[in-house]
């Protein structure tokens, strides 16, 4: 992302930050003023007297230099883009910023907001011509993660599969901090528009979904379906690296501290920074794929599972990757904790509720033992088993 958009982006950020700490500062006054029980609900409006006037006069100032500063860096961006090119650990940190909040930089028009994007990469060594091939290995990234970040301590599962089975990988980029439906619903497009712009026939896609980028795959999948989207007649694989397909544990934690702070007057403007996480870490919870699955109640207040059973879409082969930080089977800190974010039961699919249940074929899942979940992008025993799955070029 350039200079000029980057602090552009930043400044818009910091702006907001400031508006949202002086409204948490000022509830903290109106409580105390009020008087209000340890317990209980927390006083509505504003601060009063001199305390409200200064947090009104905050506001302003903050509005006026917001407006200032937005117009100066427009008019010298260029000069900034030359200045300072962008680098990768630049966009680590904007891809890290969408993770967290990239649902509002979207609804403010923040320049910082992602926007879904396919990054075409290099054929593999089985294709002699140097052109991109039929068989395409869509590459889908995870939370708070960039297309870039599929290099994990200098190794790449997708261009090793690219290289020694003849893919053409497709690594997209997309917006983590959004509905995963939302990204779900741009991807089915971008891959629409993909295939009828391809220079030769496609002759299958392959999907390889870290985490999220499970969901998301899944999320495209499932438009594709109700769409009647031709793409989705060429999917033949779908592989899904500790993808919380149920959820995932620091979640469900991130949910329940936000509703303990709300239970007295004094600790609830605190609660704020609770719901500061975006639309696509909350639905990591329960692992939302569709519209239906949220819009219909407030994901931070209520923990209830809305989801509508959404099955794997037929005549594609389905598989599951899970980790967990267990040396062996059936190890206590395992079973709580699986890879540390997702539990290998939400990883395979496997669900108390047939409904709900995946029903994965048992050699079309594997858990790996002592591995956590970012490790499992650099480890050896991923790539194995994805080659094992996924064949060789004859």
């Amino acid at each position: 992302m350039e200079t000029g958009k980057t602090l552009r982006g930043g400044a818009h950020l910091v702006f907001d930050a400031v508006d949202g700490v002086t409204h948490i500062v000022e509830g903290m006054y109106r409580n105390i003023a009020a008087g209000a029980w340890p317990l209980g609900e927390a006083p509505e409006g504003s601060a009063p007297g001199i305390a409200g006037f200064v947090h009104r006069a905050i506001r302003k100032v903050n509005g006026v230099s917001r407006s200032g500063l937005d117009i100066a860096l427009r008019r010298f961006s260029s000069q900034l883009d030359s200045l300072a090119p962008p680098g990768p650990n630049r966009e680590a940190i904007i891809a890290a910023l969408n993770g967290v909040c990239g649902d509002h930089l979207a609804r403010t028009g923040n320049p910082l907001a992602i926007p879904m994007r396919l990054r075409v990469g290099l054929p593999g060594q089985g294709d002699c011509s140097g052109k991109p091939g039929g068989r395409l290995l869509i590459a889908v990234h995870g939370l708070s993660m960039n297309d870039r970040e599929w290099t994990w301590q200098n190794h790449n599962h997708i261009e090793t599969l690219a290289r020694q089975q003849g893919f053409t990988p497709v690594y997209v980029t997309y917006n983590s901090g959004k509905h995963i439906s939302w990204n779900g619903r741009e991807l089915s497009a971008a891959l629409a528009a993909l295939v009828a712009s391809w220079p030769g026939p496609v002759q299958s896609i392959t999907f390889v979904g870290f985490s999220m980028g499970g969901l998301v795959a899944r999320s495209a999948m499932h438009v594709a379906q109700e769409e009647a989207q031709g793409w989705l007649e060429r999917v033949d694989k779908a592989v899904y690296i500790g993808t919380p397909h149920h959820g995932a544990v620091m979640e469900r934690g991130g949910f329940w501290l936000q509703k303990i702070l709300t239970y007295s007057p004094y600790t609830a403007p605190f609660a704020l920074l609770g719901r500061i996480r975006s639309d696509g870490i909350t639905d990591l919870r329960h692992g939302n794929l569709r519209d239906d699955d949220w819009q219909h109640h407030d994901a931070h207040s209520d923990n209830a599972d809305y989801r509508v059973p959404t099955p794997l879409p037929r005549n594609i082969e389905h598989f599951a990757i899970a980790a967990t930080l267990s040396k062996k089977s059936g190890e206590r800190a395992g079973r709580l904790l699986g890879d540390g974010l997702v539990h290998p039961s939400s990883a395979t699919g496997r669900h108390g509720n047939p409904q709900y249940d995946l029903a994965l074929e048992p050699d079309h899942t594997q858990i790996l033992y002592d591995l956590s979940h970012l490790a499992m992008l650099r480890d050896p025993r991923v790539t194995d088993q994805l080659t094992a799955w996924l064949g060789k070029v004859h």
